[in-house]
């Protein structure tokens, strides 16, 4: 099956524990292509055989959340806790709180330490065309951590119960969905902003330079009409030609979304859909339309 090359991307590689065979929960390492619907399958490019389709780990309910905030204390302080949490594997919180009685361990001093988190945008998120992505970096040692929003704030707030001191925090505003070249552009430049301010490397490889993270192809772009269906506000002309539709701006010229100056357009209203009246009309043939009404952009442009 032929896919349009703006519809997938190809020739990328995962080194493990970023996602598992669907069929089988079975981590995956190795070469995967992933298409504009969000879906991700093996194989550089879809003439590869035999392919499969994989998912994120991200996207597997992690029960470790539902934990209450003191046994997560306990899990954080039980010699045998896993550092990182696998989906769908936490401790056995019985044989943590066994553990600490026998050894004398007194966890009332302890605090929490923040964890890797997998957040994902909303549907919200997509409408709005950008996601803020939580991080912290500890003090001491080169070590990055994607958070959700709530660790984020308890460290931002200096909560006595968190670990804060250790992990300063930072966020990033992440573009989501437009023209796909200028979104991987857009984001690497938010990355290497972060790097720059925090005078640390290492930021851009912790994300593993995937620059269209979460990215989602708009099934709203690259239309085409031949024509019938809109005039360019600016120009008052039919047009012809390929065209995107914006969330909250309408039809507009142009295959994406983009930053630069471009037209609206407007739904062309068909002369054969005007009722007639039975009164006579005099004078000469009627003028067209004006295409300066109070309901039009005073300039065809938007951003």
């Amino acid at each position: 099956m032929y896919i349009p090359k703006n519809r997938i991307k190809t020739n990328l590689y995962t080194r493990g524990d970023e996602y598992m065979f669907k069929s089988n929960n079975k981590n995956y390492v190795g070469f995967y292509y992933s298409l504009w619907n969000g879906k991700f399958f093996t194989g550089k490019t879809q003439n590869d055989r035999p392919t499969e389709e994989i998912i994120e780990l991200s996207a597997v309910t992690n029960d470790i959340w539902e934990l209450t905030s003191e046994d997560q204390t306990f899990q954080q302080y039980a010699d045998n806790y896993d550092g990182e949490v696998v989906p769908g594997q936490y401790q056995n919180m019985d044989d943590i709180h066994a553990y600490n009685y026998v050894s004398n361990t007194d966890i009332s001093s302890t605090k929490l330490i923040p964890q890797q988190s997998y957040p994902r945008p909303t549907e919200d998120d997509y409408l709005l065309g950008v996601f803020t992505r939580y991080f912290a970096v500890k003090a001491n040692e080169l070590q990055y951590l994607e958070l959700d929003r709530f660790t984020s704030q308890k460290l931002k707030n200096k909560d006595t119960n968190w670990m804060w001191e250790m992990y300063p925090i930072f966020s990033i505003q992440w573009t989501l969905i437009g023209e796909q070249e200028e979104v991987a552009r857009t984001n690497k430049n938010q990355i290497l902003i972060v790097e720059k301010r925090l005078r640390r490397l290492g930021f851009n490889s912790f994300l593993r330079k995937d620059y269209l993270k979460f990215y989602k192809y708009n099934e709203q772009t690259s239309l085409f009409t031949e024509g019938g269906e809109y005039i360019n506000r600016a120009t008052g002309q039919e047009y012809i030609g390929y065209y995107h539709i914006h969330p909250l701006k309408g039809p507009m010229v142009g295959q994406f979304h983009t930053s630069t100056n471009h037209n609206y357009l407007d739904p062309l209203i068909s002369t054969t859909s005007i009722e007639t009246t039975d009164s006579p009309i005099t004078g000469s043939a009627s003028s067209p339309p004006s295409t300066n009404s109070s309901n039009s952009s005073p300039s065809g442009g938007g951003y």
